[in-house]
């Protein structure tokens, strides 16, 4: 097939045109604009077009197969915001992929997503699907827990906060750790979008996550014995104590440690059915504490 990829060139787009590329298909990848260390291919076109403002979308699209929406935001900058990317650009994708004539809209969207507005980033996230679906396109939905794997926004991030802190210090846990997750690997997310392109269009939601419910705390333990060599005391930290330093940290940072919208997070178990992968993909995906070596790596 020709399938092109909106943000095609980010974490999970360039794990999914990695796999897709292997599977032999043509590929378009769709960014805002092309960087010089993006990789060459003779089967992989680069296109640049805007999902905010929906401008390029119908050119790039042109002779594709299908359509896979992974551009979002959790961070909000400038022009970037939920509104703008998470629901204003699903629904401008889903347009021009009808505009277009294409026959199959994958989009990835997160587990959680909801209409409630005090969580702005799953609210958005519950728009863009509803855009999608009143739009007529024949569509495939995704919904994701956390992904993990090496240029990951959560994982990393939560790596260079434990590796920070100074031996004698707490290591701080936001809230009281016990919210679960269920993490997926960025390779196992390609291989479920690879198969709904397969399959065909679909109106069931599908929320995939990885083999195993993990709590907050559990998951920082995890990565704490992979960065650091000595254990840490833990001081749990109120989640409202802690907001306006993320407020701050994202009006100022451009790439902050955590987000008001990261904190939103840990007021909502974002788990699935263990197995699910399973039961709907067909095979086992990988387990987040076999998979952090990549979170060793310094500097990042």
């Amino acid at each position: 097939m020709r399938i092109a990829i909106t943000g095609g060139t980010g974490f999970v787009g360039s794990h999914l045109a990695s796999h897709l590329s292997e599977q032999g298909h043509e590929l378009v990848l769709v960014s805002r604009g092309k960087r010089p260390s993006d990789p060459a291919g003779p089967a992989v076109t680069r296109v640049a077009a805007n999902v905010v403002s929906g401008s390029g979308l119908v050119e790039a699209f042109a002779g594709c197969d299908a359509v896979v929406n992974l551009v979002a935001v959790i961070v909000e900058k400038r022009g970037q915001t939920f509104d703008a990317v998470n629901r204003q650009g699903a629904a401008n994708v889903a347009r021009a992929t009808v505009e277009a004539g294409v026959g199959h809209l994958v989009h990835l969207s997160a587990i959680g997503a909801d209409p409630d507005p005090r969580f702005g980033y799953l609210a958005s996230k519950w728009s863009g699907e509803q855009a999608i679906r009143i739009s007529g396109i024949p569509h495939t939905i995704i919904r994701s827990s956390l992904v993990f794997g090496p240029g990951d926004g959560f994982f990393v991030k939560l790596a260079r906060l434990i590796r920070r802190t100074p031996p004698l210090f707490p290591l701080p846990i936001a809230g009281d750790g016990r919210t679960l997750f269920q993490p997926i690997a960025a390779e196992d997310i390609a291989r479920c979008i690879g198969l709904a392109l397969e399959r065909g269009p679909d109106p069931r939601v599908f929320a995939v996550g990885g083999p195993d419910h993990l709590s907050y705390e559990q998951i920082v333990d995890i990565i704490r014995r992979e960065v650091v060599s000595l254990p840490r005391i833990k001081l749990h930290v109120p989640v409202p104590a802690i907001r306006p330093v993320a407020a701050l940290m994202a009006a100022v940072m451009r790439d902050p440690l955590v987000t008001p919208a990261q904190l939103d997070l840990l007021g909502h178990h974002n788990i699935t059915i263990p197995g699910v992968v399973a039961a709907v993909f067909g095979f086992e995906p990988q387990r987040f504490s076999d998979r952090v070596g990549y979170l060793r790596r310094r500097g990042r």
